[in-house]
């Protein structure tokens, strides 16, 4: 019994002592006791540093190099130093055929202006070279001068290229050219013409021609210019009614030739119409039976319209007028032939300076103005001419009048 007991009490000690984990070993769960089961996770893999992927860089064949061709212009006529007439044959060649087969040519004349410019077209393959010839006239001044044919850039209007070459202009028979207005100048009716052709008293045809065809012509009895040529000092304007509709803006040319049809002298213009933004009005004053009125008239736009005006008046009103506008003020005629006429005196009056301050314009006019000076009514008539002329500004208040810097000249 009592061995039994020891049995018993020795199992108990061990069931004891293995649930209280002294033994070692796995415990064995006791009875009726519920065992947690554990959660399940998934094993996390652990962080790899990235794979660098690799680009791999273009292979590049090399290509054959691809010669650059630079544009060059060659003139073959007229050669350097050549004498040209009017007009004058341009011809070359250019190591590229240009944008549009279109190439430039200017002529600049003896006083340096540009007298003529004009498109020429070149022949030939694009990409390749090409020639080109061509015929253009001239106006300006003959002497030493020079042309010029340029590949003009269709972004900028640079050149891209240019060849020119110095020649002796003749111009016209006779060596004629037209001083006033210049070549390629912005010019308004009535147009001012001073013109050196012909013979003094021969009379020759000055016609206005715009480039769409119409025109006007004047009959000009030539003066005894400074030079020994005749002298056409005229302004120009249709003298005939109904006034013909005034042609839009556009080019045209002052044409001069003798009465049988010779050419003397062709100056490139552009002419204006009156609407045209870049013209403006001013009033010019006449004498019409022994009195002062005025001609309102358009000029090219000016920041200067009490000189332009002044200067306006000087050409005197258009001959032949259907106004009746006539001027007290000595045109070249009278200059030229005067009983005062000095040996110093040149071929018409001119305006010398002109100021306007604090509401005083005072202007200088050189010695042709007092041309067969005398008489009180004329005296009166030029002053008033002059003064109202100057009067019509908000800015002028008083005018005070000389000549060759003296005041009072115009007294009688």
């Amino acid at each position: 019994m009592r061995t039994a007991q020891k049995v018993i009490h020795v199992l108990l000690c061990l069931t004891v002592l293995s649930g209280c984990q002294i033994l070692l070993g796995t415990p064995t769960p006791l009875p009726l006791a519920h065992t947690a089961t554990p959660l399940a996770t998934t094993p996390q893999p652990t962080p790899q540093p990235p794979t660098p992927t690799f680009v791999p860089l273009p292979t590049f064949t090399p290509q054959p190099a691809v010669a650059v061709v630079s544009q060059v212009i060659a003139l073959d006529d007229p050669p350097s130093g050549a004498t040209v007439g009017n007009p004058v044959t341009v011809r070359g060649r250019t190591a590229m055929l240009p944008f549009e087969a279109t190439l430039v040519v200017r002529v600049y004349d003896a006083w340096g202006q540009l007298a003529a410019v004009a498109p020429i077209m070149a022949q030939g393959e694009y990409g390749g070279p090409a020639t080109f010839e061509g015929v253009i006239y001239y106006g300006g001044v003959p002497g030493v001068g020079r042309i010029e044919v340029a590949d003009v850039s269709a972004k900028d209007g640079k050149d891209i290229a240019a060849a020119s070459v110095a020649v002796t202009l003749s111009g016209f028979p006779g060596s004629g050219y037209i001083e006033m207005p210049a070549p390629l100048e912005q010019v308004t009716v009535p147009a001012r013409v001073l013109a050196r052709v012909g013979q003094p008293g021969e009379q020759v045809n000055v016609t206005l021609t715009w480039n769409d065809g119409t025109q006007f012509a004047h009959v000009v009895t030539l003066l005894p210019g400074k030079d020994g040529r005749g002298l056409a000092v005229i302004p120009m304007d249709w003298v005939v009614t109904p006034r013909p509709a005034h042609p839009n803006t556009q080019g045209g040319a002052l044409q001069i030739h003798n009465l049988a049809g010779q050419p003397l002298a062709w100056q490139p213009l552009t002419i204006l119409h009156p609407n045209d933004a870049a013209t403006m009005s001013t009033n010019v004053y006449w004498v019409r039976q022994e009195q002062v009125v005025a001609q309102s008239i358009r000029i090219p736009r000016t920041q200067g319209i009490g000189r332009a005006s002044l200067e306006a008046l000087l050409w005197g009103p258009v001959p032949n007028n259907l106004d009746g506008f006539q001027t007290a003020l000595p045109l070249p005629a009278e200059v030229l032939t005067a009983a005062n006429r000095g040996a110093d005196w040149g071929e018409r009056v001119r305006l010398k300076d002109l100021t306007i301050v604090n509401g005083v314009a005072k202007a200088d006019f050189s010695k042709e103005l007092l041309a067969n000076a005398g008489g009180a009514a004329r005296m009166s008539l030029i002053r008033q001419q002059i003064e109202q002329t100057l009067l019509q500004f908000s800015t002028v208040t008083q005018v005070i009048i000389s000549v060759e810097g003296q005041t009072g000249m115009l007294e009688p």
